[in-house]
């Protein structure tokens, strides 16, 4: 019964068996066996090495990261000793103490910056740490080691009241502001960037086979606005970027959706490529636009906002085309009549929507290759299966939901259906919307040219909507669906409980 104790005790020693099978040794007494029954669950619930590594900072005696400070000094005789602290990264959080009496002159030698630095400096047991001190005297104060230790302990005291204290929040009207917010965003979506003389086709593919598709394509007349590739292994790109620039289309690389601290070396990486960057977190948004200011002689790529930056209207737009991105995709969370209402309202030009799609509906660090295709527990010892198999998830209804490894060994499962936006592409071209992608995931090399040529032909108006939608029906293996861009009769309505 869960509202029972759990048969529990420290393991003393392992040892290997035969059929795989693994004998654990107990403390006498630890463990109740009539209890344990075959197939219950074992759990791993403490472990004394990471308890050790970890208790200095569960348990610490010192602050584990410290502010660094700059200690400006005013030391003149006659008057009080005058020291102003700042936080080097915070300037705005300043405290000034005063000696509580005048300044007596030196008998000997007068106060200086190598003397203040050893008294000042010494903040073992704070969070602070002096980076540097500087003084203004005429050289011939004198200020007694107690008074400097004194003047120290009161400058943290304050620091630290002034750090912990909570802030003062003012709470505004919203409505007044986001009305003043949504004003200054106007004025660039009444005059957006000249727009395209033809709807564009951006191609997003995920495997050299597809990526042959698309440039057969390109080779048989179908005009690309550009092929995204989104590979699992971005050290094998290089060869794949050079290969679609040699036959003139633009490129561009997919970055992966997390970007940890360990992997900021991918920021360099698509950098050096020299073609664009479809960005999948405003992380790397962020490391990217610093990267370029810091190497002014990397020539700056177009960056394009995936809809994992949640773009979800003309505010969130507005924040991060004035960031730098060139075009951004809006959040799946709108439907195609607020996709629609978005274009309007920033500037069709600055979207570009995703009309052909199977829809990224969970991203997980769990890599469901190394589970199940092989008896490694990392990139380090699994085979990397996923480089050599492809893996669906079947649900009760028999769909099977495609699911991609990226180069951080993350997994996204996609739909198994293809979202498409047939019913609403006259509605996005009223809109005046221009670029338009079409993403694979599993699709054949067959699949990719149909597809390809199907909404290419409707883009140019020899097939109507209706007829671009019965095509892809048919080429889909598992069908299509609206889903996310489905526009329910009342979604403008907001029911009152």
């Amino acid at each position: 019964s869960p509202d029972e104790p759990e048969e529990g005790g420290r393991i003393y020693h392992v040892r290997l068996r035969r059929n795989q099978q693994v004998e654990l040794d107990f403390g006498n007494g630890a463990i109740n066996f009539n209890r344990i029954r075959v197939g219950d669950l074992l759990w791993r619930s403490d472990d004394p090495e990471m308890a050790k590594m970890a208790r200095p900072f569960t348990e610490a005696q010192a602050p584990q990261h410290t502010q660094k400070l700059q200690v400006d000094v005013e030391a003149y005789v006659g008057q009080p000793l005058r020291a102003r602290w700042s936080l080097v990264h915070m300037p705005q959080i300043t405290v000034t103490v005063h000696s509580p009496a005048p300044l007596e002159p030196a008998n000997q030698r007068g106060l200086d910056a190598a003397f203040l630095r050893k008294q000042f400096g010494r903040l073992g047991g704070t969070a602070y740490e002096l980076a540097d001190v500087t003084l203004k005297t005429n050289g011939r104060a004198f200020a007694p080691s107690s008074l400097l230790n004194e003047l120290r302990r009161d400058a943290v005291d304050q620091l630290v009241t002034m750090q912990t204290a909570p802030q003062h929040q003012t709470v505004h009207e919203p409505l007044s502001i986001l009305r003043r917010a949504v004003e200054q965003t106007a004025t660039p979506a009444q005059s957006p960037a000249p727009a395209a003389s033809a709807p564009q086709l951006h191609l997003l593919v995920r495997t050299p086979q597809q990526l042959a598709a698309a440039l057969a394509l390109h080779e048989a007349g179908c005009t690309l606005g550009s092929i995204t590739l989104d590979y699992l292994e971005l050290y094998g790109l290089r060869p794949a970027v050079e290969q679609v620039q040699a036959v003139g289309i633009p490129v561009r690389v997919a970055s992966p959706r997390v970007l940890k601290p360990s992997e900021q070396r991918i920021v360099n990486f698509l950098l050096r490529l020299n073609c664009d960057i479809l960005v999948r977190s405003s992380g790397l948004l962020q490391a990217l636009n610093h990267s370029l200011r810091e190497e002014p002689s990397i020539p700056p790529p177009q960056l394009i906002g995936d809809f994992s930056l949640n773009a979800a209207n003309v505010l969130t737009a507005h924040i991060f085309l004035s960031t730098g991105v060139t075009r951004l995709t809006p959040t799946h969370d709108l439907n195609a009549a607020q996709v629609a209402s978005l274009a309007r309202n920033i500037g069709a030009a600055n979207l570009e929507v995703v009309a052909y799609q199977h829809l990224p509906v969970f991203h997980t660090e769990h890599c469901v290759f190394c589970r199940f295709l092989s008896t490694g527990t990392s990139y380090k010892d699994c085979g990397h299966p996923c480089e050599k198999h492809k893996v669906a998830l079947r649900d009760t209804q028999g769909r099977a939901h495609p699911v991609m490894a990226d180069v951080g060994c993350r997994n996204t499962v996609f739909g198994a259906q293809a979202q498409e936006a047939s019913h609403h592409l006259e509605a996005w071209l009223a809109a005046g919307i221009q670029h338009y992608r079409l993403e694979f995931v599993h699709e054949t090399e067959q699949e990719v040219r149909k597809v390809s040529l199907a909404f290419a032909a409707a883009l140019q108006g020899t097939i109507s909507a209706a007829e671009l939608g019965q095509r892809l029906q048919r080429i889909s293996p598992q069908g299509t669906t609206e889903g996310s861009l489905f526009v329910p009769n009342n979604y403008l309505e907001i029911p009152l409980m």
